[in-house]
């Protein structure tokens, strides 16, 4: 039984690459290797990523500390594994969508937390192998470990997976039983997200600066990580083939491990089963205000959307993102404009395309924000409530796209008139850069939704699928990004031919009857094809 969850539970996991999830239908052989091909050269990416930073720690290792170049790259392996996996686990392991379907089968609990646990450890393995599998394979390379050391660094790749699966599973643990004690449990969690977001990019951006104090300072580091990282110490001490530091390690994560399974194995029912906490309302005699079709279905979107705490901080924290940028534009202008003269020196000619800089890196954060993109495939076994609604397929699709527009326009505006007003630009090519932005929000969001519509997954049990590991998010970011470019480069390459201002007029005009050809499609087509899903 126990062997058939598990497999269940990855099946699900990574049902997109096995299926197609229009048809329903197995993809073919070339369609499986096609999709992990592109899965795989992502994973390539982030280890070349990490790979970089186990080079500029290395010093360490020539320097006679190789047990704190293990501990670091440790370090970060659980960082980066508890980040990565964090926001997967509250949902796959309490939300999930099937929980009290089979608990009401003659299935332990504690089986059925084990199978959810399996998973968590898989995406734990994945995220933190990214790191320390580089790390340890740059120590091969570059210097000569000992027999033990290879053997313990392959070993500790499977042990801090497991360390970090204990970290994820009591951060979601705590999560489920705030969750269900809040009404608002996904403002907040995506309060707690935006702390944690802001925490890790400060720490990324200040990484080059921490590294450089790493290798200068490295006998007080050293001996501060001894002191007050006993635990980090014994895992750079077993990564260079100690022993002691591997049973320590390994027995403390054991133990640490049995002690969250046995938590977890007496709290998961309650938990999962809990009904959330709810205010007491006295019931008040009102007049009720009627409401047209289409603003009850915008409505009705937007409050599916602020509902969840995954579709808010996967496809709207672009719109967090914006205001922030332009804050930083703001009080950093004259850092800005320093950095883009030195550009403009190492760039001929870029001078006057300065606008197309700062308007690329709104339309950049735009295109991650795929509010439409997973909106039809969200309707899951509800769609039959619109099915049955005296509402056209139109007015959904319409409610659908509009939500997308309107929460992304105005952050989009402001912040593109204002880092236009950061780099000196005019207002003319300041109000053409607002506009721009402002159509590229409806084709990203119009394109977007015809994906979805086209290619839509009802099939779900967690909502993370179709948000977060669908192909049609993967391909709206894409297409968002590959127009960006093309227009940045058509406004290098023809510098000489237009002018900045006409070029820009001309981008805005050819994206906009993109964006108005699309609209009519879902007008007409896609009208046709949502009344027939």
């Amino acid at each position: 039984m126990l062997k058939a969850l598990i497999k269940k539970q990855y099946q699900e996991c990574f049902r997109t690459y096995f299926v197609n999830v229009k048809t329903g239908k197995a993809r073919s052989k070339a369609g499986m290797a096609g999709m992990f091909v592109l899965f795989a050269v992502l994973m390539l990416f982030l280890c070349g990523a990490f790979f970089g930073m186990a080079f500029l720690l290395g010093d360490l290792i020539t320097a006679g500390l190789p047990w704190l170049y293990y501990a670091l790259m440790g370090m970060v392996s659980i960082a980066l594994g508890t980040f990565g996996s964090v926001f997967n686990t509250f949902s796959t392991l309490y939300l999930a969508k099937d929980n009290e379907l089979l608990l009401s089968m003659p299935i332990p609990s504690s089986k059925i937390l084990t199978t959810r646990m399996t998973l968590v450890y898989g995406l734990s393995l994945l995220y933190s192998g990214v790191v320390w599998l580089p790390a340890i394979v740059y120590s091969w390379i570059f210097s000569s470990p000992s027999v033990l050391s290879v053997i313990f660094g392959i070993l500790l790749l499977f042990i801090i997976a497991l360390f970090v699966t204990v970290l994820t599973c009591v951060l979601g643990w705590v999560v489920a039983l705030v969750a269900v004690r809040v009404k608002k449990k996904s403002f907040v969690t995506v309060v707690l997200s935006l702390v944690f977001f802001a925490l890790y990019y400060f720490v990324c951006f200040r990484m080059s600066d921490f590294m450089t104090a790493l290798v200068n300072n490295s006998e007080a580091v050293s001996q501060g990580v001894k002191t007050w990282g006993n635990f980090l110490y014994q895992l750079g001490q077993a990564a260079n083939g100690g022993i002691v530091g591997m049973v320590i390690f390994t027995g403390i994560t054991l133990a640490l491990f049995a002690l969250c399974f046995y938590v977890l194995s007496k709290s998961f029912t309650r938990i999962v089963t809990k009904t959330p906490a709810t205010s007491k309302v006295t019931a008040k005699a009102t007049a009720a205000k009627a409401q047209d079709v289409k603003s009850a279905l915008f409505k009705r979107e937007l409050k599916r959307f602020t509902s969840s705490a995954t579709y808010m901080l996967n496809c709207g924290l672009g719109i967090v993102i914006l205001p922030i940028l332009a804050v930083v534009a703001l009080v950093k202008r004259a850092g800005l404009q320093d950095a883009l003269t030195m550009f403009a020196d190492m760039v001929p000619g870029i001078t006057p395309l300065v606008p197309f800089i700062m308007l690329a890196a709104v339309c950049m954060i735009i295109a991650i924000n795929g509010i439409s993109t997973p909106s039809i495939s969200l309707e899951g076994k509800n769609l039959w409530i619109l099915r049955t609604m005296p509402v056209s397929g139109r007015d959904v699709l319409e409610a659908k796209l509009n939500l997308h527009v309107v929460l992304n326009s105005i952050p989009a505006v402001i912040t593109t008139a204002i880092l236009g007003w950061c780099v000196d630009a005019d207002i003319a090519t300041i109000a053409l850069m607002a506009v721009f932005s402002w159509v590229f929000v409806w084709f990203t969001g119009a394109f977007g939704l015809i994906l979805g519509l086209k290619r839509p997954n009802f099939n779900w049990t967690v909502e993370s699928m179709p948000i977060k590991q669908s192909l049609n998010v993967l391909l709206s970011y894409l297409m968002g990004w590959v127009l960006v470019i093309v227009v940045c480069a058509g406004a290098y390459l023809l510098r000489n031919t237009f002018s900045a201002q006409t070029y820009l007029a001309l981008a805005v005009a050819v994206v906009a009857i993109g964006a108005r050809f699309l609209k009519n499609w879902l007008n007409t087509k896609g009208d046709a094809l949502f009344n027939a899903l």
